[in-house]
């Protein structure tokens, strides 16, 4: 490894600070951006999924009304 990487840095109390508040702000940012992909997947996944569980029971219904029964079973 580069041996210039591996050496401790020494830097001022100010940009330590400096530093820990723009990490917060990107850790803030991210957190966010997390969020809302959550919020996304929610409404374009597992809602629409949900609608066709009661969807397509209807549909088949209704369908079964219109062509009548089902003319491949007989009892």
């Amino acid at each position: 490894m580069d041996q210039q990487n591996q050496q401790p840095q020494n830097f001022s109390r100010e940009q330590e600070q400096a530093m820990l508040a723009e990490i917060l702000e990107h850790t803030r940012k991210t957190k966010n951006y997390m969020k809302w992909q959550l919020i996304i997947t929610v409404a374009l996944v597992v809602i629409p999924l949900l609608a066709m569980a009661f969807a397509i029971p209807l549909l088949m219904n209704s369908l079964g009304s219109i062509y009548g029964p089902s003319t491949g079973l007989t009892q």
